[in-house]
């Protein structure tokens, strides 16, 4: 299957054939399992304040959390388009 045939959004679920599917979720299975991701000693500052790791940590926490959200508003979106296309939300918005 060539990009070009994949279209975006949430219809790309149904044109990824069963065999990436499976790909995708052993890959994931096997990243878990043997941590092939991990704790990289690649882009630690050395000598870095315990106070402001911990701030580094939470603003990142904080950051991915941010970007969940932005990706289930896209995935709402889209989702929305396939029920009713052409559906914004603005025809109902209070001035």
């Amino acid at each position: 299957i060539k990009f070009a045939d994949v279209p975006n959004g949430v219809a790309a679920i149904n044109a990824i054939p069963f065999l990436g599917w499976a790909q995708i979720f052993f890959l994931i299975g096997a990243v878990d399992y043997w941590g092939a991701f991990g704790n990289f000693e690649i882009g630690k500052v050395p000598g870095l304040q315990p106070e402001y790791l911990e701030r580094r940590q939470l603003s990142e926490l904080t950051h991915g959390r941010l970007a969940m959200l932005a990706v289930l508003e896209l995935l709402r979106h889209d989702s929305q388009n396939l029920v009713s296309p052409g559906f914004d939300g603005l025809d109902h918005l209070i001035t």
